[in-house]
Parts: C-alpha cells; structure tokens; sequence
C-alpha cells in the first residue's frame, strides 16, 4: 500500500511541475501556439479552471488561482508521502498541512508582490520619473492601493513620495515575511505534535 501511495503522489508531483510550466508558458506571447503547448493545456487547464472565477484571488489584474491550485496539489502530494511513510493520517498531520497551504499562498504573493515593488523601485530609479508605459501602468495600478495603505501606518496621514512608499512597502513585508516563517514553523511542529 504504502508503494502505490508513493507512487500517485510522485504522479501528483509530475502534474504539478507540468501544471507549473503551463502557468509559465501563458505569460509569453510566442508559446500559445505550438504543439507542446497545446498539450500542457489539454492536460493542465481542465484543472487550473476550476480556480479561475474565485474572486478573492484576483487582486487588481492579477490572477492568484494558479497559486493555490498548486498549493493543492502540493498538499495532496505531502499528505500521500506522510501517510506512505507513517502508515496513518493524524489530524495534527492535516491541520499542519492546512496551516502550510494558507501559509505557502500568503508566501508565495508575498514575494511576488515584493518583486513587483523591487522592479518598480529600479524602474523609477533609473527613469527618473514616471513612464507612460502600458506596463508600468498596470504595475502602478496594482501596487499603490497597497503601498500607500501600508505606508500610512508609518506615515500618519501625510503624502510620501512613491520611491520612499516602495521601500517601506518592501521592509514591512520582509519583516511580516521573516516573522510569519517562524511563527509557521512554531505553529506546524506544535500542531503535529498534538497526539490526535
């Protein structure tokens, strides 16, 4: 049993990787069509569908579903290769698994949102200003709600310049991130070592 349990999970893991180059390949223009593509799609989109239309994961235009559609099959993978080794599924297993997934999106968004300020920081940097390219533009949309909302924290209320908001976005998560990785870690051995 514990052989065929390793095995679907390895399987799981497979789909995983190639869910993960699809996601990747719909991000460059030239690769929609081709045959390799084709094939990623058919195999991976019947199930990346499932998480398009939920709500909470779209944040301005960006699309979150992807992130905790492989979440999800990260978790199924983890539990299948801890229940081949253990032989049982406690509940501290599943609760430690849960709090994982939670943690590993919030993560994962985290750090995509730090890059983002990281990339916009560099392009006013080096501009000196403000570009009126498309993609820019669409970076700004997403960034500056969040950015001036956290910097407000700080800033009580008054007007600070777009570059210093950035670099305050970007500490406030790196701090939020450092800490959330030990508070999850803490919070995961504890919960596994609940006997139930």
């Amino acid at each position: 049993m514990s052989t065929i349990l390793r095995i679907i999970s390895a399987i799981i893991s497979v789909y995983t990787f190639l869910c993960f180059i699809r996601i990747l390949l719909t991000w460059i223009p030239g690769m929609s069509y081709n045959k390799f593509t084709n094939f990623l799609a058919s195999i991976c989109d019947p199930y990346l569908n499932l998480f398009r239309n939920i709500k909470w994961l779209t944040v301005g235009n960006l699309n979150f579903s992807p992130a905790l559609a492989l979440c999800l099959l990260g978790a199924v993978s983890m539990l299948l290769t801890s229940f081949s080794h253990q032989g049982r599924v406690t509940v501290g297993l599943i609760l430690a698994l849960l709090v994982q997934i939670v943690w590993t999106m919030i993560h994962s968004i985290a750090v995509f949102f730090m890059i983002l300020l990281l990339i916009r920081f560099i392009m006013l940097c080096v501009n000196k200003g403000n570009s009126d390219n498309f993609i820019v533009n669409q970076i700004d949309y997403t960034l500056k709600p969040l950015v001036y909302r956290m910097t407000n924290i700080f800033s009580n209320g008054k007007t600070v310049e777009y570059k210093t908001a950035l670099i305050i976005a970007f500490a406030m998560m790196l701090v939020l991130l450092v800490a959330g990785n030990f508070l999850i870690s803490f919070l995961t051995n504890l919960i596994q070592s609940i006997p139930f």
